[in-house]
């Protein structure tokens, strides 16, 4: 097993009180696994992705990560987990522009310490992985949206992580370039990668293996989703 959350809960202050966006979430997730979790705005899919990516912690219940709990975890170390076992893909890519897409893709192993000669291989490995071989010294605004996409996608694999952690990866692409990046995914789950993917859209949550649905806090296998 990869990880665990075992009744998660998360509270968010809501004037003089407090308002319990997750409530007893519990999930597992097994190494090779490509899971989608779906649910509509304000169910709160975005508040467990950025607890599943240690971007924040939870009020109650554990999260146990590659067998450690994160939830004793320093602010140190929790970055150090992010840096090391979670590959993150973002809706807007989130490039930086004045960087080529070599140099974007090595970022992470820079953060991580890696020395140069072997982070801009190791860069250049990944964007080949992503058909990007003949892109590599161009910058984002010098590439199409699901190409960007793509470069985002090598920058989340670069380190190797556990878990590749993707929210609404096609949100701001065309359907063209949206069902090669889902290709994409599926080559890497095919190859042994663990995906988890947050999205709303049920033609993109029908690509996992399996799916989970979230409603109101509470994260469930039945479907209710109303589109």
């Amino acid at each position: 097993m990869l990880l665990e959350m075992r009744d998660i809960c998360k509270d968010f202050p809501m004037g003089k009180g407090v308002t319990r966006v997750l409530k007893n979430v519990s999930l597992q997730v097994d190494e090779g696994e490509y899971l989608a979790i779906m649910g509509p705005s304000g169910s709160g899919k975005s508040t467990l992705m950025n607890l599943i990516g240690c971007l924040d912690t939870p009020t109650s219940g554990s999260y146990i990560l590659n067998g450690t709990d994160t939830t004793k975890c320093s602010d140190n170390k929790l970055a150090d987990i992010r840096n090391k076992e979670i590959g993150f893909v973002f809706q807007s890519f989130n490039l930086l522009p004045k960087l080529n897409a070599l140099d974007n893709v090595a970022l992470p192993l820079l953060y991580g310490g890696t020395g140069k000669k072997e982070r801009r291989e190791r860069a250049r490995q990944a964007l080949c992985t992503v058909g990007l071989e003949d892109r590599l010294g161009h910058r984002p605004d010098q590439l199409s949206g699901g190409q960007c996409q793509r470069v985002a996608i090598a920058r989340a694999m670069v380190t190797h992580p556990k878990l590749l952690l993707a929210d609404e990866p096609t949100g701001a692409l065309d359907s063209e370039s949206g069902r090669q990046v889902l290709q994409l995914f599926s080559e890497l789950h095919a190859a042994g990668a663990t995906i988890i993917m947050i999205t709303h859209d049920r033609n993109v949550a029908r690509q996992a293996e399996q799916i989970r649905y979230i409603f109101d806090g509470v994260l469930t296998r039945e479907d209710r989703y109303e589109e």
